[in-house]
């Protein structure tokens, strides 16, 4: 979830709806996607309101392709995302957590220690959570696919919480039992 969209660059904003997970809002500059969002139109109410916020034609291209991305992913038509992504202005331990979740691939999981292991930080695992539960561009960077070590789900940002990771993970086809991924 985001809780406020700073940014002083001009973005676009889209919507999709009627998927699994409601509306899903999305908001790109002209540098990539910058925050897609379960929580509908309240976490863009500045970017939309701000009438000097005028965006440009990238940054409308973008956000409609982020969105019909996004709607194939939900139609199981899409399981790799090719869009140019917005990260500069987070910090660097974010970021590089946020770029190696954007390589789990589709339909599989690894717990928050792996993920820690792979960014070089191999015991920063809570970091790790910390840094993915402040995630501005879930399902496109995939931190859903990242589950505890003993394959249960712990926390998720995005409206619905846990059921709606749980949900985007039997999309992609893997098994749960219970709150737990079965491997």
């Amino acid at each position: 979830m985001i809780n406020q969209v700073n940014q002083d660059k001009p973005m676009a904003v889209a919507m999709v709806d009627g998927n699994p997970a409601g509306a899903v809002v999305i908001a790109a500059s002209d540098v990539g996607l910058a925050y897609v969002s379960f929580q509908g139109l309240q976490d863009f109410k500045a970017l939309i309101l701000d009438k000097a916020n005028i965006p440009s034609t990238r940054s409308l291209e973008l956000a409609h392709a982020a969105g019909r991305q996004i709607q194939e992913y939900f139609d199981r038509k899409r399981k790799i995302f090719d869009l140019p992504l917005d990260l500069e202005d987070l910090p660097d331990f974010r970021r590089r957590v946020l770029q190696e979740t954007a390589h789990i691939p589709y339909g599989t999981a690894i717990t928050y220690g792996e993920l820690a292991a792979r960014i070089q930080q191999p015991k920063a695992a809570r970091a790790v959570g910390g840094a993915l539960a402040r995630n501005p561009l879930a399902i496109v960077i995939p931190c859903h696919r990242v589950v505890a070590s003993d394959g249960s789900m712990h926390g998720f940002s995005a409206a619905g919480g846990i059921a709606t990771k749980i949900a985007l993970l039997q999309l992609e086809g893997c098994r749960i039992q219970g709150d737990r991924l079965v491997r």
